[in-house]
This record gives C-alpha cells, structure tokens and sequence, in this order.
C-alpha cells in the first residue's frame, strides 16, 4: 500500500513512469513467465489510475514476450510517442546487456522521457563486484540488460520501487545481508566471483512476493484502491498473458517448458492468486462505497 501511495503521489497525470523487467534463463537464455505479466499488470495501473505513460523496458531477448504479454494484457503496444495520445497503450524497449549501449539508453530515456517513477518487477540486479547472477548462483552478466547504468544516474527525486523473490533482483539491496544469510547462493555463488547472488541496487521501497508477477499486482490492487480506479484484471486476462507469453516463447523459471507455468506452478494456481487479492479489494471498494475493481 505505502508503494501506490508514494506513487500516487509522486506521479501526475501525463508524466511516463518506466516499468522494468525482463530474467534471461539459462542456458538458452530466453525469457521466464515471472516479471513480465506484473509488469503489465503494474502498466495498466499507470495507464488507467494515475493516467500517466507507461514504458516497459527489458532485454532484447524478452521484447517480444513482452509484447506478447502487454496485447494478452488488454493493453495495446505503440512506440513512446504514440502513447501518451493512446490511452490503455504501453510502449516495449530494449534495454541493453552491452554496457556501453546501455549508458546511451539510460542518458536517452534521462534527457527525453525524464520519468517521474522507476519500478522494477522481477529485474535483474548485479552484485556488489557487478556481476548478475540467476538464482542458481551463475553468472548471466553479458546477456543481462546494465540496469545499474539506469539506477546510478537517476536524480533523487525520481521514485524508485522494486518487486523480487529471489534475492537477485533490483530493489534486493535493502536487505543484502538477509539475503546473503538466508538464500542460496546469496553469499557464495557457483561463478567464481565470490561475492554471491544477493543484489546490491537499493529502491526506495521494496516489495517482496513469493512470485514477483504476484507483487506487481498487489501494488495494481494497492492503486485500484487508492485511487479507486478499476484496473485489475480477471483471471482469465492472467491466464491469457501465461499462454501467450508462453506461445511467444517464455519459459517457467524452475521447470523450463513453455506449458504457461509460473515458478514451477499451473495458470490455475496464478489465477488463484489474483482471485484472492481482487476478493480483498473487493471488500475495500464496498467499504469505501465503491463498485468496481476492474475488468
């Protein structure tokens, strides 16, 4: 809740907030099914509660999963420009493994877009030597987007939220130690570098969830709620975006297959989830007097 409120109130109406994802697997390196559905999740709230713009950048591997996942997610998919005219519209950019590309990108998106939030859903983060690890505890650094150039260069007074549940994501930072106590691999890692998976990129505030996509739309409901403003989606809008993200190529993080599971767990248990948190917003939206919560 202190997430979409911070957000309520740091963004206003046309700005754009940047929304990153994006955890290449390997060996194949292709994109999983956890990160992109909550961060579109979490771009239909920018669209609709806060009417402000919403750009999704991630690797050049995961565009067109992204893609696929923002048409599945009722939101249509135009370049930047366009979608500030376009309401329940996004636009999907690269966000460059090679570093040098990546400075460009991030001195860019500073200079034209100048976004007023940064939220990362399920995003890989390096380590304090600068090394990006899978939860595994390998080293996935070259083809993984350089968002630390973005998140060393960000002005003070940009917001900054993150969603993780490894350990090895943007945001993670802000219980290192933690993570490097209490997560495999956190301290000691299987790449040689020795300074284990725990991430070292701090946001202002942090969201855990068992599953990322989960905590991307907890922070949607939280903006539902706050601004009361339907904008979460049916779980049959949830199961839609796991096929299609699915068909366009994602993988299940644990179990690898493109079968539409998440984190080693079926659509029936992802949509589960979100009936639950639209039943407690539910319960908020009649309370407040409301009757609504999304479509």
């Amino acid at each position: 809740m202190q997430a979409a409120e911070r957000l309520n109130n740091a963004v206003d109406s046309e700005d754009t907030v940047l929304v990153l994802t994006g955890f290449l697997i390997p060996p194949s390196m292709v994109q999983e099914t956890d990160g992109p559905l909550g961060a579109v999740s979490v771009a239909r709230a920018v669209d609709s509660a806060l009417d402000a713009n919403p750009i999704i950048a991630c690797e050049p591997a995961a565009v067109d999963i992204c893609e696929a996942t923002a048409t599945a997610g009722e939101l249509r998919v135009l370049d930047r420009e366009a979608v500030s005219n376009n309401k329940r519209s996004v636009s999907v950019e690269p966000f460059p493994a090679d570093r040098s590309k990546a400075q460009k990108y991030v001195e860019e998106i500073l200079s034209e877009v100048d976004p007023a939030a940064v939220i990362a859903v399920e995003k890989a983060a390096p380590n304090k030597e600068g090394v990006y690890h899978n939860m595994s505890g390998y080293d996935v650094t070259e083809q993984t987007a350089k968002v630390d150039e973005l998140y060393s260069r960000l002005p003070a007074d940009v917001l900054t939220v993150s969603v993780g549940d490894a350990g090895n994501e943007v945001g993670m930072g802000l219980v290192q130690e933690t993570v490097e106590d209490e997560i495999q691999y956190g301290d000691e890692c299987q790449c040689g570098c020795g300074a284990g998976t725990a991430a070292d990129i701090e946001t202002d505030l942090l969201v855990p969830a068992t599953v990322s996509n989960w905590g991307g739309h907890a922070i949607a409901a939280c903006l539902s709620h706050v601004t009361q403003t339907p904008v979460l989606h049916d779980p049959e809008v949830e199961r839609r975006m796991l096929v299609q993200a699915s068909m366009a190529g994602s993988i299940d993080g644990i179990v690898g297959g493109t079968n539409a599971w998440c984190d080693g767990m079926p659509p029936d248990a992802h949509e589960s989830v979100l009936r639950l948190i639209r039943e407690v917003l539910r319960s908020s939206v009649h309370t407040r007097g409301g009757s609504e919560i999304g479509r």
